[in-house]
């Protein structure tokens, strides 16, 4: 019985997934501390805006009867004592406060004056208030301006250490002490305010007391960084996370205002992705990108459909009122502008009313007059209504429903005698039911199914669809099909036995539970099931068959391919566009030598657009030698648009390694005609001998991730190799999660994040490639986040996180672990990437280039070289390879020892520019032609034997540095490649300007001060000179 996927039920409204790339790209001069690759701090509680209130410390008093006013009488207080005293009237921030003495205090009588005591409220409690009465004493303040940070500031008088927290945004505050005549002051901010973060100057701040008050004090704050705040709606329950610049995670869980916790340096940009949405909600952002020159604020509108009754995709009876739940109270009149083909026979006004569920009138009763009745027909209703906060719904909600001309009823417990037209005279097989309609010429037709099992080769050997005649399963025994539960899978399609016709089934033509063919001109939609092929063997076994129709629609369903000997599929789709919603579709079992077991498995010769959403889709458990499992399968010739397959999670099983051939999640292995964009997939492939999650072998258009949305792609543990992305033609891979798992074996054996070969434009942009271990008994062992082989000119790999594990090998072979491997590239640009390369028992290179003869661009990347017993290098150039352009990069060299260097080039070839270069931690900066040039002279050079033997022309050679880099984490299991204020600035502040975009994303330099950082994160933060 195959195990429902927690998946959304939401059929229609598509959530989108925003499964990005999850890599620590920060904006310029933001310091992160790290908990995995990524920081992932969480601010829950919105930040207040009031009601705030205002104290005052009263000192010096000894009568009685002193009275205080807050706004001129307001609120009036009575003082008898010295002490701190409230006044109870709440004020918000921007509103201004103004304390003054309204009586003096008598027996004794005492003249008070008020130091502080007015300004305007900014983000906090006032208590910068004294009220001195003590003719030989004075008060310490002055004034402050321009105080938008929340979190306000801290004064200190370093003199008696006493401290001061200020919430004026401009005003005057005092310390709340008093001093004798001649007392020396010294006040600094000792803590700036934050979001968004300011720099708080004092002017006039230490002096002499001198017989007055010293009120001639001045802060004055100018904001350096804002924040970035959003203010959610919409959302009845659960949790929204955003991430700004694949960095920072914003998490939500009450509407209302939110705030990132890290404000953005003015004029670097900011960059919102939504990596989780509440359950059953979708949300959008109102803005999503931009350059930061005050405040931003967003709106996230999560305001949603959350329950539909009857289920989206559905049958809706001629009188029957709809109920959807809305995640917010519903302004009912503003849905009267929906639009659609759902309209009524005596064309009266759709009534739109409200009633409660969960939230006060959060549920919409969409139905016709009292006198009317909905038209026949596959309808469509398209919400356009608004909460009563008046914000529309986050996303386009089409409701499609089936009003039936014709209905046919069938039953576990009917007759086929019956003649099914009534709930009461349910026939008891589907195909009986849908042939007893001789046809539909009005595509309106319904066959309505109650829980049971069914065999579908009762007649003819399997169900075959008519055009126009849809299947409802899942309606519940003796309730008279009142009740339909769909997402039980009540009503079961099962084969008893296989038809013996099954016994000729080849892989144009599998034994199927389910047949649409060519004659399926019109809809025909099949929901509520579970669908399984036969439980005995057939040579190709499919649960579903589609053979030349465009016009059959899964809609949440189980499906299970069943048991076949040759091949096996959930659905087989043949010259068709599987339309699969919100299905489980699993592969089913094959036990043949190299047989295949998938999911889903689509062929054509002509030009085809699935509409896949929302699927858990897996292939199956094959046995035997040889055997493969493919979560989604295309073997085509012809076009397929890939656009439409979004929010599915597509897995291939765990297989016996040491048997099994492949274990892929999708593979896409002909059709160089595929185009469209992948995107908003978990994509993993299971165990076997060798594991990928995603293969593409052809050269395509499709672009695997879009500048906005990724997919997580995964490959596990196997015996020979396991791959993330396994490409053979030049395709664009940008904002991915990539993870990849261990290969063991005696052989050769081979771990790889992105694989890509065969050539083409190859753009591999800010994508985060992980994990990965390969080992090897007797051969050699190669471990690669990512490699490349006969790149065009036009390619670019850029902005990547790489992070990768270990190698294990035979010493004597070349076993390597390297961030980035380049094989025979043209003259192709690798740059901004923050590489932490993995160990290796032999060789360890962040960067390896092979048979590299033309203008190879190496710009921006901050590399580690990893740990390596034999070689351990940065960057390593083959023997033979020239001409490559090196510049702009830091490269950390782990271990400082033996032949190690931060560049190291294994032959005589000579390089086009190796300059403005950190080179960290290695005594050999350059190790070429056998020899070290170990110092680094005149011009920034580095040189041999002293500075006899310089590697070049400073034009060429010259400029690079022998620094540490101070980052905030150099070496370490997760390193961070962020610098500090303990940085140089001759790392952060370069000259040698050559891209405008840097890891923090698009335009980001030179940076305000018109440099360049070295190294793939600009920053433009203090720095050390």
């Amino acid at each position: 019985m195959i195990q429902s996927a927690k998946i959304l039920r939401n059929t229609i409204l598509i959530p989108i997934f925003l499964f990005q790339a999850c890599i620590p790209s920060l904006s310029k001069g933001i310091l992160q501390s790290v908990t995995d690759f990524i920081q992932l701090r969480t601010l829950v509680n919105p930040a207040p805006t009031g009601p705030y209130y205002v104290s005052a410390t009263v000192s010096g008093l000894l009568g009685s009867g002193l009275v205080l006013d807050l706004n001129s009488g307001t609120e009036s207080i009575v003082v008898n004592a010295n002490g701190s005293f409230d006044f109870k009237t709440a004020l918000s921030t921007g509103n201004n406060f103004n304390v003054t003495v309204n009586t003096q205090p008598t027996l004794p009588a005492q003249i008070c004056s008020v130091s502080g005591g007015m300004g305007v409220v900014a983000y906090g409690n006032i208590n910068s208030i004294i009220v001195n009465c003590d003719p030989l004493r004075y008060t310490v303040g002055g004034t402050i301006t321009g105080l938008d940070g929340i979190t306000g500031l801290v004064l200190t008088n370093s003199v008696d250490g006493s401290t001061l927290n200020v919430a004026v945004a401009s005003g005057s505050f005092a310390f709340t002490q008093t001093y004798l005549d001649g007392t020396t002051y010294n006040v600094s901010v000792t803590t700036q305010p934050n979001h968004p973060v300011q720099n708080c100057i004092t002017t006039n701040g230490a002096g002499t007391i001198a017989g007055a008050n010293i009120t001639n004090i001045a802060i004055a704050c100018t904001s350096t960084a804002f924040p970035i705040e959003v203010t959610a709606v919409g959302i009845a329950s659960g949790t929204l996370s955003i991430r700004n610049n694949n960095s920072e995670l914003l998490t939500i869980s009450t509407n209302g205002l939110h705030r990132f916790p890290t404000n953005i340096i003015t004029n670097n940009t900011y960059s919102l992705q939504i990596v989780g949405t509440p359950a059953n909600h979708n949300c959008v952002l109102s803005a999503t990108g931009g350059t930061v020159t005050s405040t931003i604020s967003i709106t996230a509108n999560c305001f949603s459909v959350l329950s539909f009754s009857p289920s989206n995709g559905g049958i809706l009876q001629p009188t029957e009122s709809l109920k959807l739940q809305f995640s917010a109270e519903i302004n009912a009149g503003s849905c009267i502008g929906s639009t659609g083909t759902l309209n009524t026979v005596m064309s009266l006004p759709i009534q739109f009313a409200v009633s409660t569920t969960s939230i006060t009138n959060d549920t919409l009763i969409v139905s016709p007059a009292a006198t009317d009745s909905w038209q026949t027909g596959h309808k469509i209703l398209t919400l356009n209504c608004n909460s009563v906060s008046g914000h529309p719904l986050s996303s386009t909600v089409n409701l499609l429903y089936l009003i039936p001309s014709n209905i046919r009823y069938v039953s576990n417990s009917g007759n086929d005698l019956n003649n099914g037209l009534t709930p009461t005279t349910p026939k008891r097989n589907i195909q009986l039911a849908i042939d007893d309609f001789g046809g539909c010429a009005t595509g309106d037709c319904a066959v309505l199914v109650e829980d049971g099992s069914y065999d579908p080769a009762y007649t003819g050997g399997a169900i075959h669809l008519v055009s126009g005649i849809s299947l409802y399963g899942g309606y519940q025994p003796t309730t008279s099909f009142s009740v339909w539960r769909p997402n039980l899978h009540g009503s079961v399609i099962l084969m008893d036995t296989t038809p013996p016709g099954c016994s000729v089934a080849t892989i144009t033509s599998p034994c199927a539970s389910i047949i649409g063919d060519a004659t399926v001109t019109s809809n025909v939609t099949i929901s509520g099931f579970r669908i399984q092929a036969g439980p005995d063997i057939a040579p190709f076994m499919a649960g579903v068959f589609l053979d030349s129709t465009n016009n059959v629609r899964l809609i949440n369903n189980e499906i299970d391919g069943g048991v076949g000997t040759n091949g096996v599929a959930g659905v087989h789709a043949i010259n068709s566009s599987p339309y699969l919603i919100q299905n489980v579709i699993v592969g089913g079992f094959c036990s043949a030598a190299s047989c295949d077991s998938v999911g889903v498995y689509i062929s054509t010769t002509v030009p085809i657009t699935p509409i896949i959403f929302v699927n858990s889709i897996s292939g199956g458990t094959p046995t035997g030698s040889g055997v493969t499992s493919r979560g989604i399968r295309y073997a085509g010739t012809a076009a397929m648009t890939v656009s439409n397959i979004i929010g599915n999670m597509i897995t291939s099983k765990n297989l016996n390694k040491a048997t099994s051939l492949f274990s892929i999640g999708f593979d896409i292995n002909s059709g160089t005609g595929l185009t469209g964009t992948l995107a908003g997939n978990i994509i993993t492939g299971g165990e076997g001998g060798t594991s990928i999650g995603l293969r593409v072998q052809s050269a395509t258009t499709i672009q695997i991730g879009s500048p906005t949305q990724g997919n997580q792609i995964t490959s596990s543990d196997a015996l020979t190799g396991t791959y993330g992305l396994y490409l053979t033609g030049g395709q664009t891979v940008r904002r991915n999660v990539i993870k990849f798992g261990t290969a063991m074996s005696a052989a050769v054996a081979t771990a790889t994040g992105i694989y890509a070969t065969g050539g083409g434009t190859q753009i591999i942009e800010s994508n985060s490639v992980q994990d990965g271990n390969v080992s090897s008994t007797g051969a050699t062992a190669t471990l690669n986040g990512i490699y490349s082989a006969n790149a065009s000119a036009a390619s670019s790999i850029t902005g990547n996180y790489i992070r990768i594990g270990r190698s294990e090998g035979i010493n004597s072979t070349a076993t390597t672990t390297a961030g980035i491997s380049l094989n025979t590239p043209q003259n192709a640009l690798i740059a901004n990437n923050w590489i932490q390369n993995g160990t290796s028992d032999v060789n360890a290179r962040g960067l390896e280039f092979k048979s590299v003869f033309s203008g190879l661009r190496v710009y921006h990347n901050t590399v580690s070289s990893g740990t390596g017993v034999s070689n351990e290098t940065p960057v390593f150039i083959g023997s033979g390879s020239s001409a490559i352009d090196i510049q702009n990069n830091i490269l950390l060299l782990n271990n400082n020892s033996g032949s190690n260097a931060c560049i190291y080039n294994a032959g005589v070839g000579l390089q086009a520019a190796i300059k403005f270069n950190v080179l960290f931690n290695c005594t050999s900066l350059v190790y070429q032609n056998a020899l070290s040039y170990t110092n680094l002279c005149a011009g920034g050079i580095p040189s041999a034997l002293g500075c006899l033997t310089p590697l070049g022309l400073a034009a060429n050679f010259g400029d690079n540095l022998n620094l540490d880099p101070n980052f905030v984490l150099n070496f370490g299991v997760i390193s961070v490649y962020t610098p500090t204020t303990a940085t140089s600035c001759l790392i952060t502040k370069s000259t040698n300007a050559l891209l405008t975009d840097s890891y923090n994303g698009a335009g980001t330099r030179p940076g305000t001060d018109g440099a360049v950082s070295l190294g793939a994160v600009e920053y433009d933060q203090a720095c050390t000179p």
